[in-house]
């Protein structure tokens, strides 16, 4: 699993379209006004970093809002609906998963379709959401 606290280690890493809901989410903040979108830290911003899942076995650490036993399930357990944010971005090359833990803000996943591909819960939980949204 590769951590990003900022849009430029991102970018340099990732296509465009996948840092593009991080780079929004930054300009809704005020970011963009200060010039300093590329730099700031998520960590300071979000309250976390940024999570590329690089392998299957790391899905469980995507964690859904959904309990079982007093424990969070995860990507890695079942499908969920349970996210602040569970979709698809660049043009479905990554999926995303947001959950939104503090007034500050949450973790957030990206989960390259490769990986996303190995396991129904990824895009079964995608479909939960937008199901959920409607």
């Amino acid at each position: 699993m590769k951590v990003f606290d900022n849009l430029a280690a991102m970018l340099a890493v990732l296509p465009e379209g996948a840092c593009a809901p991080t780079r929004l989410a930054l300009s809704e903040f005020g970011m963009a006004r200060s010039g300093a979108t590329e730099q700031v830290s998520f960590t300071a911003i979000f309250g976390y970093p940024l999570y590329l899942i690089e392998e299957v076995e790391e899905l469980r650490f995507v964690r859904s809002f959904d309990e079982m036993d007093g424990l969070r399930r995860s990507l890695a357990d079942d499908s969920s609906a349970a996210f602040d944010v569970a979709e698809w971005i660049d043009d479905g090359r990554f999926a995303r998963f947001v959950t939104i833990e503090s007034g500050e803000g949450g973790p957030q996943y990206l989960v390259p379709r490769a990986v996303a591909d190995s396991r129904h819960s990824v895009a079964e939980s995608i479909k939960l959401f937008e199901c959920a949204l409607d």
